[in-house]
């Protein structure tokens, strides 16, 4: 999978071919001028993201990163070889306008605004809305309106397992995260390190009890023994319990579901319980792994999963240049969320040119339809093209790991910066509890210093 993946990095190797590619997404078209399009006026994408509540940062980033896709698209520029299409751009007649609408981090509301999207009939479709259960009961909400709906933040099996129609996913799933970690332990032990011994720390929710399905059952294919499986409340404060059984297991590393304010109560939890992990791997909100690694005692121990990564990006030339624009219209550096919402939007934008029409039921059949290289995305994919599922069946995962208070890519292998295993204390760390951590507030600017994502 490694030599496969990110093929779009590799295979882009002047800057004239990234400059069409920025305007492949920008123009979203290669279709001949002479047509007119039947596209005209101001065409909206809705975003549902949370700009208050839990994940507020998410929310934010991924409104920037939708609305630097519309600046994009609607730019046009005429780069050498490319030629702007009919339908956005100065010889175009349509203009993306991106509208966004608060899930406030609740599942509820976040249907009730993805039903507030679908009446208004200028939007052509949705994208959003970074927490599985407030995707979840959007996209439901979305399907029953017959709305096109784009995600991916959202790794959740199930949402790809309901049989909808108007439902897509263009991020990887939980089976693919889960196939990269056991992936990565079939490398170590291809190293002569023998089958690594994992504990699941799983919060007691959707997303937490699809990460623990999920890796059993590649656990047990691959020889790599689940020695606990520990659940902890989300929203709770004692995990208490859970470190206990975590630590008795003595497990070489241990799985963990983040969402958001989770990685600083996971690494408290167990500095409370006098026990460092040799490895915590982080399955959900980058940034939460990123809180994890400022708790003392976890520099180096902590990896996570991730469908994007800033390092890896700037070596492909059109995420480089997007990355560099980000800076510099939000003056901070481009994260996991912005990355996924500029590439959804130029997805739905990308079907919306396919279609040559904004009707929902042509968009959603242009989607059904699309098969992009991975050169035409910024993500570190093979591409774009939906199964019978809708799931994104080029989508792809890296695993990121902490050295030296920077998350580096180590898998997969041939694209391995660094790597350091065992972590220090390979067979866990016994540690004083009483020993002070900094406060939350010292943890997450520490956090914010490491990046989102």
């Amino acid at each position: 999978m490694g030599s496969v993946m990110i093929h779009g990095i590799r295979r882009m190797c002047a800057t004239g071919l990234a400059l069409v590619c920025i305007a492949t997404l920008a123009a979203c078209s290669d279709a001949d001028d002479s047509r007119q399009s039947n596209v005209s006026g101001i065409v909206k994408i809705g975003l549902l993201a949370p700009l208050t509540g839990g994940d507020s940062d998410g929310g934010r980033d991924a409104q920037r990163g939708a609305e630097l896709a519309s600046r994009f698209i609607n730019a046009g520029k005429k780069w050498p070889g490319y030629q702007p299409g009919q339908i956005w751009g100065p010889s175009g007649q349509a203009r993306l306008s991106i509208v966004t609408l608060d899930t406030k981090n609740d599942r509820q509301h976040a249907a009730d605004e993805a039903a507030r999207m679908a009446a208004d009939r200028d939007v052509a479709g949705i994208v959003g809305a970074l927490d599985a259960d407030a995707t979840l009961d959007a996209s439901q909400r979305a399907e029953r309106l017959r709305m096109p709906f784009v995600s991916g933040d959202a790794p959740l099996t199930a949402l790809t397992e309901r049989g909808l129609d108007w439902f897509f996913r263009a991020g990887p799933d939980a089976t693919d995260y889960g196939g990269s970690v056991l992936s990565r332990f079939r490398n170590i032990q291809q190293q002569g390190q023998g089958a690594r011994r994992v504990a699941v720390l799983y919060s007691n929710d959707a997303a937490g009890d699809d990460l623990r399905s999920t890796v059993s059952e590649f656990s047990e294919e691959a020889g790599n023994p689940i020695v606990a499986s520990a659940p902890y409340e989300p929203a709770g404060t004692d995990l208490s319990t859970a470190v206990a059984a975590i630590r008795t297991a003595a497990p070489d590393v241990v799985l963990t579901t983040a969402s958001s304010g989770t990685g600083q109560k996971v690494g408290e939890a167990f500095r409370a319980g006098g026990y460092l992990p040799p490895e915590v791997v982080v399955y959900g909100a980058p940034v939460e792994a990123a809180r994890l690694t400022s708790i003392p005692g976890f520099e180096d121990r902590v990896s996570r999963l991730v469908p994007w990564s800033l390092a890896i990006a700037r070596a492909n030339p059109l995420a480089a240049a997007t990355i560099e624009r980000y800076q510099q219209d939000f003056g901070t550096p481009m994260t996991t969320d912005a990355a996924m919402a500029f590439t959804t939007v130029t997805i739905l934008a990308r079907a919306i040119t396919d279609a040559d029409s904004t009707d929902r039921e042509h968009v959603r059949s242009a989607l059904v339809a699309l098969d992009l290289p991975g050169n035409a995305t910024i993500m570190p994919w093979n591409g774009v093209r939906f199964d019978g599922t809708h799931q994104n069946v080029l989508a792809a995962t890296l695993i990121e790991q902490n050295v030296g208070r920077t998350f580096t890519t180590i898998y997969p292998r041939d694209l391995a910066a660094a790597e350091r295993w065992p972590a220090p204390g390979p067979s866990g760390t016994t540690v004083d509890p009483a020993s002070q951590s900094p406060p939350l507030a010292a943890a997450t600017a520490m956090a914010s210093g490491t990046a989102r994502g």
